[in-house]
C-alpha cells in the first residue's frame, strides 16, 4: 500500500533585470540587485512510503533547462520536504550554501527567493550576502497589463547556467565586463521604478537595453539562434526582448503583442500568469 506523507509546491521564476549580480565574487565587491517574478508553473516535490521504502519524487510543468530557475526551486523543495523547516528565508540560504559547497556551479540567490515568496519582487543583495526583499505592490490593472504583453517562449536550446554562468564570471575575474555589470544593476532599479510609476514603455525599453548589456558579458550569452529567434519576435509584435537566466538557450521573454506571438511561435510558447504564494506546504 503506498501512502504520501508530504507534498510541497513551488513556483519557479522570470528575471526582469539584473540576474548575474546575485552571484558571487559580483555581490560581494559591488552588491547586487534583481527584479523577478513567480509564475505559475511549478516543481512539486512528494515524499512518498510503503512497506518497504521511501521515496522523493518531482514533477514540473515546464521544459527542461528553461532559465527559469528550476535547480534552485527543486533544491528549495528538496530541503523543505526533508527537514520540515517552515522558515523562508533559512531554506533559501540553505539552497545557496548547498550550491556552494557543491563547487559544480556558479549559482547566485534569486532562483530560491523567488520561489520561496512569490509574487514581483527586487531583492538586494548586500557585500555580505544578506538579502532585503522589497515586494513590489502593484495594482490589479498593471499586473494585468503585464500579464496581457508578456509574452514566455522556449527557444528549444537547453540551459546551462553553470557553463554561461562561470563565462561571465571568469570575465569579470579579468576586469573585462565590470561597468556591464554595473549597468545591469542600474538596470534592476530603474525596472523597479518604471513599474511603480507604472510606466510600461519604460518598462519595456529598459528589457531591450538589459539584454544588450547582458550580451557583452560573453559571446555565449546571446548566440546566433537566440539573436535570430529575437529578430523574429521584433518582427511579429514583441517591441522588447529580455534573455531569461544567463542565458546561451533556455527561454526569452517579450514584450508587446501577445496574440501575434503566440500565433508566430505557437508551441514554444510558454503561458503564464504571475504566482503571489511562494513555498507552499500541502497536505
Amino acid at each position: 500500500m503506498v501512502r504520501k506523507i508530504k507534498k510541497v509546491v513551488a513556483p519557479v521564476r522570470v528575471d526582469f533585470g539584473g540576474g548575474t549580480t546575485d552571484i558571487e565574487p559580483f555581490y560581494s565587491k559591488y552588491g547586487g540587485a534583481v527584479l523577478n517574478c513567480s509564475i505559475q508553473k511549478y516543481i512539486v516535490g512528494e515524499i512518498i512510503s510503503n512497506n518497504k521504502n521511501v521515496s522523493l519524487k518531482y514533477s514540473g510543468n515546464i521544459p527542461t533547462s528553461s532559465g527559469l530557475g528550476t535547480s534552485g526551486a527543486m533544491t528549495l523543495v528538496w530541503l523543505a520536504l526533508i527537514t520540515g523547516e517552515k522558515d523562508k528565508g533559512k531554506l533559501c540560504e540553505w539552497v545557496y550554501n548547498i550550491s556552494q559547497a557543491r563547487e559544480l556551479f556558479n549559482d547566485g540567490k534569486q532562483d530560491q527567493y523567488a520561489a520561496a515568496f512569490g509574487g514581483i519582487n527586487f531583492f538586494e543583495f548586500d557585500k555580505k550576502g544578506k538579502v532585503k526583499i522589497s515586494k513590489l505592490n502593484l495594482k490589479k490593472s498593471i499586473i494585468k497589463k503585464l500579464e496581457n504583453n508578456l509574452t514566455l517562449v522556449y527557444t528549444g536550446k537547453p540551459h546551462y547556467s553553470g557553463d554561461t554562468n562561470s563565462a561571465m564570471i571568469n570575465n569579470l575575474k579579468k576586469g573585462k565586463n565590470v561597468n556591464n555589470f554595473l549597468a545591469i544593476k542600474r538596470i534592476a532599479y530603474n525596472m523597479k521604478q518604471a513599474l511603480l510609476r507604472e510606466d510600461l514603455e519604460k518598462f519595456a525599453s529598459l528589457m531591450n537595453e538589459e539584454t544588450r548589456q547582458r550580451k557583452m558579458l560573453d559571446k555565449t550569452i546571446v548566440p546566433k539562434n537566440l539573436q535570430e529567434l529575437i529578430k523574429e519576435g521584433m518582427k511579429n509584435g514583441a517591441k522588447a526582448a529580455k534573455i531569461c537566466g544567463s542565458g546561451g538557450g533556455g527561454s526569452i521573454l517579450f514584450f508587446g503583442n501577445k496574440k501575434k506571438l503566440k500565433k508566430k511561435f505557437g508551441s514554444k510558447v510558454i503561458d503564464f500568469k504571475f504566482d503571489f504564494n511562494g513555498l507552499r506546504w500541502i497536505k
